[in-house]
């Protein structure tokens, strides 16, 4: 965790981004080479900036005989086909529920810059490939194949990624908190609108507010106006207005898939149920990673290249808020 950053004056910290200018009361070999070029250019490293690694695994996810992996991705292919003998379309749906969560979890890692990311997703996507085939042979070994490394991809990143980490997926609206691997929060949620879209990319908590007073960016006619809003509590991980807060005027049940499109999509901020932001906020500490990623399956190089903040993690999209 790095060191809570020194209070801004009022004229830095308000003007800064006039969304928070308000009263305070009390996420293939050329696929791999263009996500390390999106990466290295605008990819924030989490992990560097708390500098807290949990560190369990990290020598066997970076480098593993091939023998090793050989075995074990045969010994994952005799359970499927154990498993499986008699229904290969489910197989073949778990594998490929399987691609796409090891896509996801290989994305957050790359973002964190957890350095076993590339390899890692550059086997899961050589056995991606192979789940065209059709000899139930091949097929089972790719589907192992899968299985294997989308598995390796998220154990490493629950421990050997940040000891506290919030990820979002933008395609899911759902966000899950993880304290050494635990999960502490799991909670549909409500990201930004198509034309103020949440910033993607690795960023952090910043600073946190109770209660606070949302103040509109845009002047009074603009279609993206709106009027003082009040907030019990805000956890910011971006200087440009984008935090985790609650959001009484949006009922509970409209929260998770799809919201991003509908009526009550955010500014840009991030909408959660009032018990969700009240653990968050207590829980979270300056400095705590917010992994925010697209979420929908693609390979990591896709999802990379969808990245808005620069190497520090700030955003290079404009401001945001409410």
């Amino acid at each position: 965790m790095v060191p809570t950053p020194p209070p801004l004056v009022s004229s830095e910290r308000y003007n800064l981004t006039t969304t928070m200018s308000a009263s305070r009361a009390g996420r293939l070999l050329i696929a791999m080479v263009a996500a390390g070029l999106a990466l290295s250019s605008r990819g924030a490293s989490a992990t560097a900036l708390t500098g807290q690694p949990t560190g369990g695994i990290r020598a066997a996810l970076v480098r593993t005989p091939a023998a090793v992996e050989n075995a074990a991705v045969q010994t994952e292919a005799s359970r499927l086909t154990a498993a499986f003998q008699a229904d290969p379309r489910a197989m073949r749906s778990s594998a490929e529920r399987a691609l796409a969560s090891g896509r996801n979890d290989a994305t957050i890692a790359a973002f964190l810059k957890l350095r076993w990311a590339g390899r890692l997703s550059a086997a899961l996507e050589r056995y991606g490939a192979m789940l065209s085939f059709s000899d139930a042979p091949r097929f089972t070994l790719a589907a192992a194949g899968v299985q294997h490394y989308a598995t390796q991809l998220h154990s490493g990143l629950l421990h050997d990624g940040p000891r506290r980490l919030i990820i979002v997926s933008v395609q899911g609206q759902h966000l899950v908190a993880y304290d050494e691997g635990r999960v502490v929060v799991d909670t549909p949620v409500t990201t930004g609108r198509p034309a103020l879209a949440t910033d993607i990319g690795a960023m952090r908590v910043l600073r946190k507010d109770s209660p606070w007073t949302m103040q509109s960016p845009w002047p009074k006619g603009s279609p993206e106006w709106y009027p003082d809003t009040v907030v019990q509590m805000v956890v910011w991980f971006t200087k440009n207005g984008e935090g985790l807060h609650d959001a009484s005027w949006q009922p509970a049940a409209t929260l998770g898939p799809g919201s991003q499109f509908g009526p009550f999509a955010s500014h840009g901020c991030i909408h959660l149920t009032p018990a969700a932001v009240r653990v968050l906020f207590d829980w979270a500490p300056i400095g705590t990673p917010v992994v925010v990623y697209p979420g929908d399956g693609s390979p990591l190089a896709s999802q990379a290249l969808q990245q808005s903040v620069d190497a520090q993690g700030n955003p290079v999209s404009g401001i945001r808020g409410l």
